[in-house]
């Protein structure tokens, strides 16, 4: 039972770990998404992409932790270590640049604001024909 335990714990580790490369479309933006929507409300004083960029990292990191914490063997035997580090970082960079520009272009918005968006503008739609 012990062994299930762990390997669960690994595998969710793994989902949210930067180690596969479709977690982050699938997985951790979403995710993300919803952490710094739910965080807006109580740090509106920083910029929303922020609040994503720091949640994002913090799925990752939190995914790298469970991973180290239960599979420290299963990385340590990996055969293609350097390669992975590379992919990690060329993705985390990738993908937080994607999220600036989102961010200063005003395409990202917190879930409460983008609804409010998209209810205005289907309102003025309605209105204009």
């Amino acid at each position: 039972m012990k062994n299930i335990a762990r390997g669960a714990i690994f595998f969710v580790g793994w989902l949210l770990s930067p180690l596969t490369w479709w977690n982050d479309a699938f997985i951790n933006i979403p995710l993300s998404y919803l952490l710094a929507s739910a965080l807006y409300g109580y740090w509106s004083g920083l910029s929303f992409g922020w609040l994503m960029l720091g949640s994002y990292w913090f799925t990752n990191a939190v995914g790298l932790a469970m991973m180290s914490a239960e599979g420290a063997q299963m990385i340590k035997t990996s055969r293609n270590r350097k390669w992975t580090v590379i992919w990690v970082c060329v993705s985390i960079l990738l993908y937080s640049a994607v999220m600036f520009y989102l961010d200063r272009t005003g395409r990202l918005l917190p879930l409460e604001k983008l609804i409010e968006h998209h209810a205005g503008s289907s309102g003025q739609r309605t209105m204009t024909r």
